[in-house]
């Protein structure tokens, strides 16, 4: 390790200097877990007592709020041990023990962030059934899953013994595999990620393109997941700062910079997941607030033409909470506080789709030499688009 310099002067400890970054870094952490304990909090609520349509996506976002968390843990605690401060002003003791801590949380760093993605992945199949669509989602959750583990035993084996992986990197006699080596995982790790950010984003756009008239309502909906933008964005800065700096040169105090954008992926990340089902309760609380006029954002209009469908009506009641409900408990299918959406108006006989949700109704004429009409029972097709 390079000898210490005199910048400073004898006896000033580590949290002492003007430019320490250790008390920003845990201060970032506390927001960031607080935050996403009200998303997750939210979205349980929203899914489980609004719209009663909790699902496998739920159980997963909160396996991945469980995984931020513990990420912003080991950022939190390695403040402790010098991180953000100047690696000259960190007691040889503690600076070892940072660095075996740092080993730890890079491999949960790759479990945090999959988690996350893989949440979303749990999420999309609510948005279409089609065989394309859900063998696309399916795929990308494989590529996840893949992508993980590879770099997870890369990462976990990069020493021989294993056990040194938790060593300083000053040990002498150290068994591992280059600098270069390792920062080119990394790069790939990232890389990769970024694209899988870019297809989750991409996936539900298209569907709803696709299945739905294009009108304001539409685009409202596609801003809904284009949030995920964020993600990406803070995907790259944190794939620049890997390419451009050099941690093997005061790793404490760079790790002010790279463990916030670190921390910024996993929890934007995770917002970004639970945004759309959130679309309910902020629909309610917008409403609260007078933003809105009425919970139904779209018009109660019908068209004369299109058939009614027999066991479709239903007694629609304002539950004290002020959204509204069907009689059994769940959110009415004909307003947009239904967490299961798709927002489009009926344009023709043949083609109806529901407010609540995205069914699309053809019905099939065949007609024979005698004047005789033979009509197929309706065909629904039904989507919901992500419960939001």
């Amino acid at each position: 390790m390079a000898a210490p310099t005199t910048t400073y002067p004898p006896g000033t400890t580590f949290w002492e200097t003007p430019d320490y970054k250790g008390i920003e870094m845990r201060n970032l952490n506390i927001c960031l877990t607080v935050i996403s304990t009200v998303v997750c909090g939210l979205r349980l609520y929203t899914r489980l007592i609004m719209t009663k349509t909790g699902g496998v996506d739920d159980i997963m976002s909160v396996v991945a709020w469980a995984f931020v968390v513990v990420l912003a843990g080991f950022d939190f605690i390695s403040v402790r041990f010098g991180s953000g401060a100047h690696t000259e002003l960190v007691p040889l003791a503690t600076l070892i023990k940072f660095f075996s801590f740092l080993a730890t949380q890079n491999l949960l760093y790759f479990w945090v962030v999959a988690v996350v993605r893989l949440s979303i992945v749990a999420f999309l199949p609510r948005l279409n059934k089609d065989r394309w669509y859900l063998y696309s989602v399916y795929s990308v959750g494989g590529v996840i899953f893949v992508q993980t583990v590879v770099c997870f035993f890369y990462k976990l084996t990069e020493c021989t013994p294993i056990k040194d992986v938790w060593a300083p990197p000053f040990q002498p006699g150290l068994n591992c595999v280059s600098t270069a080596a390792n920062n080119g995982m990394m790069i790939g790790h990232s890389v990769i990620g970024i694209l899988v950010d870019l297809t989750l984003i991409i996936l539900p756009i298209v569907v709803i393109y696709k299945k739905m008239i294009l009108s304001r309502q539409v685009i409202q909906i596609i801003l809904v997941f284009t949030v995920g933008i964020f993600v990406v964005i803070t995907g790259v800065v944190r794939l620049y700062l890997i390419v451009t700096l050099n941690f093997a040169n005061d790793s404490t105090y760079k790790m002010s910079t790279i463990g916030l954008w670190t921390d910024l992926e996993s929890h934007v990340g995770y917002w970004v997941a639970c945004f759309p089902a959130l679309q309910p309760i902020l629909k309610m609380i917008s409403y609260k607030l007078g933003f809105r006029s009425k919970l139904t954002s779209y018009g109660d209009t019908t068209t004369s033409n299109t058939k009614a469908t027999p066991g479709t009506s239903r007694s629609v009641t304002r539950s004290k909470h002020g959204y509204l409900r069907s009689s059994n408990g769940v959110d009415a299918t004909d307003t947009d506080s239904d967490s299961q959406k798709g927002i489009v108006s009926t344009t023709s006989a043949d083609h109806a789709i529901e407010l609540g949700k995205i069914r699309k109704v053809t019905e099939t004429v065949v007609r024979f030499d005698q004047p005789h009409v033979v009509e197929s029972d309706d065909r629904r097709y039904q989507e919901s688009w992500a419960n939001v």
